[in-house]
């Protein structure tokens, strides 16, 4: 009788086992049941919302299923965060977030989300350069010079921040590796770098690659540095930060994460979709018209860099002095 029993016990626990993957696997092909949200933890008109709704339309085409995308800014990407860290794991709630992720894990002594793991990286969508933009008035005509004067004026420039984030994390290490003292203002949004510039109360802010150009054409504004392998086509002029010595100072990125907990088989699943959309000729046309470049990562890569950005800058932070808050 004992051994009857044990017998079945086997039977079952054998058959419990062999159906595991399969059950797993039904998660991804009966994807999606219902609405996809992608959450944007910035406002509308934001580069990761223009991203994420260039890829709404593509994505509703691909699972035949309606994507919606929904802006909860606030509290440096982590109300976004939290709303899709707290929601159901199978794959109807997406983020589009950007290196702000990984910094929080610098700047905050408790994100409201835990860095890295409250989150699954499934693709790195696209990068966008960073220019080191200065002020028309600043009396340095490119990066070297402009190092220069710093040299010979410790603490009469100033650089726009919004007190957090990659773009503060470069500025430091830009400062630490070329031996100058820049001080730091604070404002409430980069939408407050352009005036700052253009009246001196700042000197020098990272923006996005294109958002000043007008103001570059103008004459108003000028850029000193970009981020990149190779030279802008928007500045070809201009040298790379890795040409000036500081390969540390990288792209901008957007990428797309699940909640914690999301399936592997569906991970899978949400990468293969989304890559093939990013690497179509017509969709990566989008994307580069509005100067990003495509990507669409495997999840492991995006893990990756997330890992390697949280390494580096948490050892510049120790380094410059920064404490998290």
């Amino acid at each position: 009788m004992i051994d009857t029993i044990r017998r079945r016990s086997g039977q079952l626990l054998s058959f419990a086992l062999l159906s595991l993957p399969f059950s797993t696997q039904s998660v991804a092909q009966g994807y999606p049941n219902k609405p996809i949200t992608i959450v944007v933890p910035y406002p509308a008109g934001s580069p990761p919302d223009a991203l994420a709704r260039l890829l709404a339309k593509d994505l509703h085409d691909a699972v035949k299923q309606t994507v919606i995308v929904e802006n909860k800014p606030g509290a440096s990407g982590m109300i976004g965060a939290k709303a899709v860290a707290s929601a159901a794991a199978d794959g109807s709630t997406l983020l589009m977030h950007t290196p702000a992720w990984p910094a929080a894990k610098i700047f905050m002594k408790k994100p409201i989300v835990p860095v890295p793991e409250g989150l699954e990286p499934v693709t790195l969508v696209a990068e966008g350069r960073f220019a080191l933009t200065a002020a028309g008035s600043l009396p340095a005509k490119n990066f070297n010079e402009m190092v220069s004067y710093a040299k010979a004026n410790p603490g009469r420039l100033n650089f726009a921040t919004t007190g957090g984030g990659d773009s503060l994390l470069y500025f430091h290490l830009m400062l630490k590796q070329k031996g100058i003292r820049i001080e730091p203002i604070q404002y409430k949004g980069s939408a407050e770098y352009a005036p700052a510039l253009i009246n001196n109360d700042a000197q020098l802010a990272f923006t996005p690659e294109y958002s000043m150009l007008p103001l570059v054409k103008d004459g108003k504004l000028k850029v000193l540095a970009v981020t990149g392998d190779k030279r802008s086509t928007v500045y070809p002029d201009v040298p790379t930060f890795k040409e000036l010595g500081l390969p540390g100072i990288r792209n901008n990125w957007m990428g797309i994460f699940a909640p914690p907990g999301t399936p592997a088989s569906l991970i899978s699943k949400l990468n293969a979709d989304l890559t093939a959309i990013i690497k179509s000729p017509e969709v990566s046309r989008r994307i580069q018209a509005i100067y990003f470049e495509p990507v669409g990562s495997s999840a492991q890569e995006l893990r990756k860099r997330v890992d390697t950005e949280i390494s580096e800058w948490s050892a510049l932070a120790r380094d410059v002095g920064i404490v998290a808050q």
